[in-house]
């Protein structure tokens, strides 16, 4: 079985689902891969289920995530060997894995981003960063998703904030919980996330915290649908976050971090706060007291991205065809 275009992922990530979709390619999502604890079991069967499907679909372009940087530099060893040409759709832990602090992964992380035809990022700055290391890059955010239809939640506060959290190292999960003793008792604070591997225990937490353990996906829509406002907040500069796209698509209010791609992107609907608990709390009391208006404007700018959206897809691609007619020519 042939096919033009394949996407391959280790991990289960809505950016895959999404962005196979909409660029045609078959999605091969191997997200059991993520969550084996043994390394050599976890790049062996990693490694065995993508030549099977490579040697299954014969594609002439491959597209996979970064992380995992072991699948990308897999796929950069095998391109040779199967003829396709490799679009990398590199998140910023790809980019700069263990946050940066590894020079010999960092070093890995730009040889691929140089080997890769093409590197697809969320946003312009990290785009500048792949092509000062020698790589083809094209800025493409997510795609505005379409939410799962669900019932509202009926929830415990007067008013209910829904914080996105993975606990990564990136999220001042904690400041959000000392925000929590500083805003009115009245407003709930509902986490989502695995919270048994950081530690965190809810008996150790203010009552207005409620911890909800990982949701599935119509769980997670029926709570984005029934609180008043989210918060996802992220200490890297030039990191877009998932649930900010998330809320945009039901045009809820949105905490996030004060950083310049955050406030270029969701540049209206959302209230912008530091990293600090005090600030966290202004910003949970500030969305509450303009929600209206916030709601207003996250609709106007949902319409805006979807638009800008499907021109850059029009836009990417015209370039990989490119690609492929420069590599069929010099073949």
């Amino acid at each position: 079985m042939k096919h033009n275009a394949i996407w391959i992922t280790w991990e289960s990530q809505r950016r895959n689902r999404e962005l196979s979709a909409a660029l045609d390619a078959v999605l091969f999502e191997f997200s059991e891969i993520d969550r084996m604890s043994n390394r050599v079991t976890k790049y062996a069967r990693g490694a065995a289920r993508t030549i099977a499907a490579l040697r299954r679909t014969r594609p002439r372009l491959v597209f996979c995530q970064n992380p995992s940087l072991v699948l990308t530099l897999l796929l950069v060893f095998l391109r040779p060997f199967f003829g396709f040409r490799l679009c990398v759709d590199a998140h910023n832990a790809g980019l700069f894995p263990r946050e940066g602090r590894s020079s010999v992964l960092m070093a890995v992380s730009r040889y691929v981003q140089r080997r890769a035809n093409l590197t697809l990022v969320s946003n312009e700055a990290l785009a500048d960063h792949v092509r000062a290391n020698g790589g083809r890059a094209f800025a493409l955010p997510d795609k505005i998703p379409t939410i799962l239809p669900s019932e509202r939640r009926v929830l415990r506060g007067a008013h209910n904030i829904l914080f996105i959290c993975t606990y990564s190292k990136d999220e001042p999960y904690k400041e959000v919980f000392a925000a929590a003793r500083l805003i009115d008792a009245a407003i709930c604070i509902y986490v989502t996330g695995n919270f048994t591997r950081s530690g965190i225990r809810q008996e150790d937490l203010p009552p207005n915290v409620i911890l909800t353990g990982f949701l599935s996906e119509p769980e997670y829509a029926a709570m984005l649908r029934s609180v008043d406002a989210t918060v996802d907040l992220t200490t890297r500069e030039d990191c877009l976050v998932c649930g900010a796209y998330e809320t945009l698509a039901l045009a809820k209010p949105m905490i996030l971090s004060d950083t310049r791609a955050l406030r270029s992107y969701f540049s209206r609907g959302a209230v912008y706060v530091l990293g600090t608990a005090q600030s966290i709390a202004d910003g949970i009391t500030e969305a509450i007291r303009t929600k209206t208006t916030l709601e207003i404007e996250a609709a106007e700018l949902s319409a805006l991205r979807a638009r800008e959206w499907e021109e850059k897809r029009t836009a990417l691609l015209e370039i990989l065809g490119l690609i492929d007619a420069g590599e069929q020519a010099g073949a």
